[in-house]
């Protein structure tokens, strides 16, 4: 389930262009001002000329909270308070509790829920590009062991548009994002209401 949870969360090649903006010069610190952030998506995954969609929700903090709404075809939550994760499978009646570590900072999640200081210790920035008002960044990861092998971010007009990535399973992921917004979210928007009836499984 962990390789399911990495997965939330296409490299995109544009003429070169000589200019550069406030996103391009400095992406990390760019991304890690943004201290929120919450869209809809439809995940793809590539593997062995197969592909599956997922579709859900995201909200994110940079103090390390974060919620993925999983929705079809699957039927899911996960979330963080920045110490423990919780994983609700509505499925199979059962909520898991274990405590979050050091692999969601370098997995996608980690993008938009890791504050300045853990973005810097984690990516580069090889490169970003333009092209009228798209721009599109790629991070690597510094550690040879990250469960990302590269990631690629496209903006349009300073809103994230998309997420792509390669996986250490050799899998392409790609997340396209509707009714993306940086305002401000709630604490309690990243509480999880446990039904009744479910199981509770601490690890």
């Amino acid at each position: 389930m962990k390789k399911l949870i990495l997965c939330f969360i296409h490299i995109s090649f544009f003429n070169s262009v000589s200019a550069v903006n406030t996103i391009e010069s400095n992406f990390l610190e760019f991304l890690s001002n943004k201290n929120y952030f919450s869209a809809e998506f439809v995940q793809t995954t590539f593997k062995d000329e197969q592909e599956r969609k997922i579709k859900g929700e995201i909200i994110a903090s940079r103090r390390g909270m974060f919620k993925v709404i999983y929705r079809e075809p699957l039927n899911e939550i996960i979330s963080s308070d920045g110490y423990q994760l919780y994983r609700l499978d509505k499925e199979i009646e059962q909520l898991d509790i274990s405590a979050i570590d050091a692999t969601f900072s370098e997995s996608p999640i980690g993008i938009f829920s890791s504050n300045k200081e853990e973005l810097e210790d984690l990516f580069t920035v090889k490169e970003c590009l333009k092209d009228t008002d798209i721009v599109t960044c790629v991070l690597e990861p510094k550690s040879d062991e990250s469960f990302l092998k590269n990631a690629s971010i496209k903006l349009i007009k300073e809103d994230i548009n998309s997420l792509t990535y390669i996986d250490a399973f050799e899998q392409k992921v790609v997340l396209d994002f509707t009714f993306v917004s940086w305002d401000r979210i709630s604490d309690n928007a990243f509480m999880l209401q446990i039904p009744e009836g479910i199981d509770v499984v601490n690890h």
